[in-house]
């Protein structure tokens, strides 16, 4: 028999201004007693994880937040308690680190109708957070049983998760900024489109491009040749080239360019079937069949090879805002194992994975390390000599941040790359054997110019330091000064047609002032004078879709107190709260604690408060609760 459950509040609420996900366990479960031993065995084993150090992760605070979370386990008695606070640990560990909310206790939905002990962890995504929560009761089990827990096989089960159901490091590192600036947001899909800012003032992103992104500067991006063409004309260093039709044509196209030569797809990004460095007719012909099976075209180019090591140059608008720099691939022999045996032990770093969220990627020998293997006489199953370093893989992870490396001319070169390609934000990769110098005293190159540039390398380097690049696009999307938010008025009452009165007559103040206004009705939405019927959508959803309005100036909704009571606010945020004074039918509904501990944690600022004649002591019930 199921003894617990999850609720998710998705929006301000009775614990928190932000969503959560409550666990709904069964008393006797929850409130059941621990041995100490077992409290203190699950400590142990989560503090020895976290000392090894063998794991990844995604956010800065995802280490000091899982040691706090587990700092006062030792005063914890309950089951329901060590759950939520193991739990907290996994989710900072995934990198959604949460604050600690205190336990609350409310009428259970089941059966018995008895009283139910309730716990709450902080959700950015409901299932990374109920995922959470499992991991965590299996942890508790596990331990109780005299089991072993396998804490690392678990872990990276957890943190592969994560990176499947949240949104990338380039969404994360814009949505921080847009955080930090105040912008509200709003994730539109499962994918990676989200709306930032409200109504009138919305602009939309999808991963690192937005909404000023256009179709045709993203398709000639990835018309490698066209973009070649375009870059030369206004000066860019680029290596020479041309588009080849078949393995001959490659080989004479090399001949035509001269040694040694890059052979790659026509429109493939992310380095995927390159080869590099190639003089070699047999060489070249492997590498052509290599672009087509990686790069997934038919459309192959055979240009220049152009010295150096591999940078990424991130431009936003009218300004280079970043630079990383990446790293060759090598192991170095020991005389006893193969090449294989050596990339698979290099492959066992921790910090190695096939997720994007992964600071390194997983080294693999595919056509083009056999091409530089070959070239070094060694095949994968060769036993180089111990001390040798060999060469797997020329283009390695973005590690070493160098924005402050770049030389100006270098940066402006960068900026009309972008600006004559199309792009507002776009990532170029540059060779260069220094970055500090001028490409053509040196023979470097742009050699390419993308759109949706990952924001990972410049947010977390492995190395050098963090750039602000999500703010740098949040300045481009909004001025300083600039509004996005639209206000929202929330009136609350115990009566449903005193509250719709009021609205009606809100409407009309705010439509005098010539504002396109927005409202919430029973079975839809209302827009200016215009009714749109929305019977399958929730009050959550009508609200949402009042949001998306390109034209909308204001919004108004009408919330009864009973509705809050376990539910999250079906806005935001309130911006102006109109308090409509009970009658003494329904003055006891008028006391419902938990509805306004949700107003009060979406109350943006509490000096808007209207109260309309609402009793003192009513007020002073109210702010009692808000200020315990």
């Amino acid at each position: 028999m199921k003894t617990w459950t999850t609720v998710a509040l998705h929006g301000p609420n009775r614990w928190s201004s932000s969503s959560v996900l409550e666990l709904h366990a069964d008393s006797r479960l929850a409130g059941e007693s621990l041995a100490a031993s077992v409290i203190q065995k699950t400590i142990d084993l989560l503090h020895d994880f976290l000392d090894a150090g063998n794991y990844t992760t995604t956010h800065p605070q995802s280490v000091s937040t899982a040691r706090a979370s587990i700092q006062d386990v030792p005063s914890i008695t309950t089951r329901g308690a060590l759950w939520a606070a193991v739990a907290r640990w996994m989710s900072a560990m995934s990198g959604v680190p949460s604050r600690h909310l205190f336990n609350a206790t409310t009428t259970s939905s089941g059966h018995d109708g008895r009283l139910q002990p309730v716990t709450a962890l902080e959700m950015e995504e409901e299932l990374l957070s109920r995922r959470a929560f499992e991991i965590a009761k299996e942890l508790i089990d596990a331990v109780e049983s005299g089991q072993d827990f396998p804490i690392a096989t678990k872990f990276r089960e957890l943190f592969d998760y994560a990176d499947d159901v949240r949104l990338g490091p380039s969404s994360r590192a814009i949505l921080d900024a847009v955080t930090a600036r105040g912008i509200p947001y709003y994730r539109m899909t499962s994918g990676s489109l989200c709306q930032l800012g409200e109504g009138k003032h919305q602009r939309r992103i999808w991963t690192a491009e937005t909404d000023a992104t256009s179709a045709i500067a993203e398709s000639i991006a990835s018309d490698k040749d066209l973009t070649k063409r375009l870059l030369r004309h206004v000066g860019v260093p680029i290596p020479l080239g041309r588009l080849v039709t078949s393995p001959e044509d490659a080989w004479a196209a090399a001949q035509q360019v001269g040694f040694p030569v890059v052979v790659k797809p026509r429109n493939a990004n992310h380095q995927r079937g390159i080869s590099i460095e190639l003089t070699e007719q047999e060489e070249i012909i492997k590498a052509y069949h290599w672009a087509i099976e990686d790069g997934q075209t038919q459309d192959v180019m055979v240009e220049q090879f152009a010295r150096g090591q591999h940078h990424r140059l991130l431009v936003v608008g009218d300004r280079m805002v970043a630079a990383s720099r990446g790293h060759v691939e090598t192991v170095t022999g020991d005389g006893i194992r193969t090449v294989r045996e050596l990339v698979d032990a290099l492959n066992q770093d921790p910090r190695r994975g096939e997720a994007y969220t992964d600071p390194l990627s997983l080294v693999k020998l595919e056509a083009s390390a056999h091409i530089e293997l070959a070239k070094q006489g060694l095949t994968p199953e060769s036993i180089p000599e111990a001390g040798r370093v060999v060469l797997i893989q020329r283009t390695g992870d973005l590690t070493t941040d160098c924005t402050e490396e770049v030389h100006p001319e270098t940066a402006r070169q960068a900026v009309l790359a972008a600006q004559v390609v199309g792009l507002d934000v776009a990532g170029l990769d540059v060779l260069a054997e220094d970055i500090s110098v001028p490409l053509l005293e040196q023979r470097g190159a742009v050699v390419e110019v993308n759109a949706g540039p990952s924001l990972s390398p410049h947010v977390t380097p492995l190395f050098g330091q963090p750039r602000p690049v999500g703010q740098a696009i949040i300045d481009m999307l909004f001025h300083p000064d600039a509004e996005a938010r639209i206000p929202i008025t929330c009136i609350v009452a115990t009566d449903r047609s005193i509250a719709a009165r009021t609205l009606d007559a809100w409407r009309d103040r705010l439509c005098k002032d010539h504002l396109c206004v927005g409202s919430v009705e029973s079975d839809g939405i209302q827009v200016g004078m215009e009714k749109i019927s929305l019977p399958e959508a929730s009050t959550a959803q009508r609200v949402q879709a009042l949001l998306s309005h390109p034209k909308l100036d204001a919004l108004l909704i009408a919330c009864a107190l009973s509705s809050l009571k376990e539910s999250a606010s079906p806005v935001p945020r309130i911006d102006r709260l109109v308090v409509m004074p009970p009658s003494e039918e329904t003055a006891p509904q008028f006391q419902i604690t938990d509805a306004w501990r949700t107003i009060g944690h979406a109350l943006h600022d509490r000096s808007h408060i209207e109260w309309n004649n609402t009793p003192a002591p009513l007020q002073a019930m109210i702010r009692t609760i808000w200020n315990p």
